[in-house]
């Protein structure tokens, strides 16, 4: 008698985790939007790697929900984050490797603005029958085809997310 799962099992299998890490994902977007630094620290693995937009690493569960509990008290409060997986690809039965894209939305903003779009990369492993995000890497969509005009947005933004963000010299 073979111990090999048989190939339909492997497809529920992999079918399964797949809705399992997306739901993951659309709860890491919900948390946000209720402004649940706790929440949506939950959704990362004790250890796990998160890299913002600006090259900030944050390192473990702990402070990932208390430095995005301090952003939603302060200068991310009342934003909404949209965002979709592009692409997620298993390295293994427990390991995924995720490609998403996601935007911010300002208060009082109808939509998400182009100068804020990202792209996230993301590893979830699974342990003990649960998915959780062990690395968090997400950029700033910049494309070089955009010419000048693009490249004097970023600059301009990059700027005053320098001066007027989180940190920056105009909070002191």
């Amino acid at each position: 008698m073979s111990t090999q799962p048989r190939r339909g099992e492997i497809h529920a299998n992999r079918s399964a985790a797949e809705a399992a890490i997306r739901d993951l994902f659309e709860k890491l977007l919900e948390d946000w939007n209720r402004g649940d630094g706790e929440a949506y620290g939950s959704r990362f693995t004790d250890g796990a790697d998160y890299i913002t937009f600006d090259g900030t690493h944050i390192r473990g569960r702990a402070e990932i929900s208390a430095s995005h509990q301090r952003l939603f008290d302060g200068f991310l409060k009342g934003t909404r984050l949209t965002g979709r997986i592009e692409s997620l690809r298993f390295l293994g039965p427990d390991v995924a490797l995720i490609h998403a894209t996601g935007n911010t939305v300002m208060p009082g903003k109808s939509g998400p603005s182009p100068e804020r779009r990202s792209i996230q990369t993301l590893v979830a492993l699974r342990r003990d029958g649960q998915w959780r995000f062990a690395a968090f890497h997400n950029t700033r969509v910049r494309p070089i085809e955009g010419g000048f005009a693009a490249f004097l947005i970023w600059a301009l933004t990059d700027r005053l997310w320098r001066a007027f963000g989180p940190g920056g010299a105009a909070r002191g």
